[in-house]
């Protein structure tokens, strides 16, 4: 896969403002915020203590929350992206 943003060899941070690029970042964002919450519904499961599995399920619901709108950042960004590419084609096979 062709990466977009490569890391800069230094450490710093770079500023991206194309579509593509910021498409990259929020996917990546997506991916920790669900890696995330991977890790937060596993010590859910884990925990017996009833007040502890509430404060993980308010916590739980407020990542979902997130990254919905993430993903829905995302789209956007695609769309704009892509330029509604795949909307009303038709693949053929």
């Amino acid at each position: 896969m062709c990466r977009v943003i490569t890391p800069d060899p230094v450490g710093g941070q770079n500023h991206v403002d194309d579509p593509l690029s910021i498409a990259e970042l929020l996917r990546e964002t997506l991916s920790g915020e669900l890696d995330a919450m991977t890790e937060l519904a596993a010590r859910w499961h884990m925990i017996d203590d009833d007040d502890v599995r509430h404060a993980l399920g308010y916590l739980i619901d407020a990542r979902r929350k997130e990254i919905s709108e993430i993903w829905g950042l995302l789209q956007k960004i695609e769309d704009r992206a892509f330029g509604g590419a795949g909307q009303g084609h038709k693949h053929q096979h």
